[in-house]
């Protein structure tokens, strides 16, 4: 007996992303557990329609120190000690994110996400006059 896949093409995804700073909508947010967040995965969608999915753990300080300066240069909120954020305001949000690539072992490159420099510019739709700046 034989087994066959039937191939869709290649994914959609983080693997025809460019090095280098570009901007990024930032789509979907999870946070688990809920009550007390401690890990949070965030996925991105640049203007090429290349996805990027970052976890992180805010259990690990470099996990922290990540999701830290997504907030603050992202969005311009320093989180203070004890202080709430609510994950809801990053989704529809743009970032500029600085983007390297990391060799696979098996072959490829992963696409990891350098630093978060700054707010990002709008693109799509968001670009033709909705000021999504104004919500806050």
């Amino acid at each position: 007996m034989t087994s066959t896949v039937t191939g869709r093409g290649k994914p959609k995804n983080n693997y025809d992303m460019d090095e280098g700073e570009q901007s990024f909508l930032i789509t979907k947010v999870t946070g688990l557990p809920r009550a007390e967040v401690t890990n949070v995965k965030v996925e991105f969608v640049n203007e090429d329609g290349a996805q990027l999915e970052n976890n992180y753990d805010l259990d690990v300080k470099g996990g922290y120190a990540a999701f830290y300066w997504l907030v603050k240069n992202g969005l311009g909120v320093d989180l203070d000690v004890g202080e709430q954020f609510d994950l809801a305001n990053l989704e529809g949000r743009f970032v500029l994110l600085d983007i390297i690539h990391k060799p696979r072992e098996a072959g490829g490159v992963f696409n990891n996400i350098k630093s978060t420099v700054g707010p990002g510019t709008p693109f799509g739709d968001a670009a033709s006059g909705d000021d999504w700046d104004d919500e806050d």
